[in-house]
């Protein structure tokens, strides 16, 4: 059986063994696209072949103009945000300032207010703070005294009371 084989497998591998073993300049060298087609014109298979890939070709390089022009525009589109914080990055302090300034009168208008409040009797603040915003009323009562504002709390109805609590504790809970 070797005896077979052996002379089968030499016959195979001998137009093999004929080949140069480097290759000439005119074998590495990819043929242009005209020799493609070179005397294969009349086989239907290598003529689809061909204009498939005629076909990718175009589609390649429509995708290629593509991202190309999207690249502009990702560049155009970068310099005008880097433009835009430098201008926000410049008017950070002013910016900063008339929020501070804004908080200061607010927190000002809110210290009268508890003032106010720790002025009156229990009985009347209590009166006034159901008729506002359960929000409001809560505000104020967390920056009163702890006292004062625990008799202005119990002179409250008992429904209004639980929610200004609720707005209360919902304000000192940690935020997630």
């Amino acid at each position: 059986m070797a005896r077979l084989i052996l002379p089968i497998l030499a016959a195979t591998l001998l137009p093999i063994a004929a080949l140069p073993l480097s290759p000439s300049a005119k074998e590495a060298a990819p043929p242009a696209a005209a020799d493609l087609m070179a005397g294969c014109g009349d086989i239907p298979e290598v003529v689809a072949l061909v204009e498939r890939l005629r076909i990718r070709e175009d589609r390649i390089k429509k995708a290629l103009a593509e991202l190309d022009s999207k690249k502009a525009e990702i560049a155009a589109a970068r310099a005008t945000l880097t433009a835009e914080l430098r201008r926000l990055k410049d008017a950070g302090p002013s910016i900063s300032k008339s929020r501070t300034n804004t908080q200061r009168a607010v927190d000002a208008d809110v210290a009268r207010l508890v003032a106010v409040y720790e002025a009156m009797k229990p009985k009347e603040a209590a009166a006034v703070l159901s008729s506002l915003p359960a929000n409001f009323s809560a505000e104020l009562l967390m920056r009163v005294n702890p006292e004062t504002g625990a008799r202005i709390m119990a002179a409250i109805e008992p429904d209004k009371a639980a929610v200004l609590t609720t707005y209360m504790g919902a304000r000192s809970a940690p935020s997630r």
